[in-house]
């Protein structure tokens, strides 16, 4: 990719799936971290869906948004906020 000095690339969030989402979020949460589901839901229980297709169970679309958060990337972030916020997903 070919990119002019002062630009870069970046995504906007990290994601992250974990069975431990719930003590996750609050850890980010009580640290002010901005956290976010990872999808709204699997789509085959998505109400226009079903009107359109009827209920389709996705079980890897299920679990993605049981146990997916992003968590906050952007260029903004220095080496000592990515160091906090990887110990708070990791469990410290």
């Amino acid at each position: 990719i070919q990119t002019r000095e002062n630009d870069f690339i970046s995504n906007f969030a990290y994601p992250v799936v974990s069975h431990k989402k719930k003590q996750i979020v609050e850890r980010l949460v009580k640290n002010n971290i901005e956290v976010r589901p990872l999808i709204a839901g699997s789509i085959g229980n998505q109400p226009f869906y079903k009107k359109d297709y009827g209920l389709n169970d996705l079980p890897n679309a299920s679990i993605i948004d049981k146990f997916g958060i992003y968590i906050p990337n952007h260029p903004g972030l220095n080496e000592e906020e990515i160091i906090f916020i990887s110990q708070l997903v990791n469990g410290g």
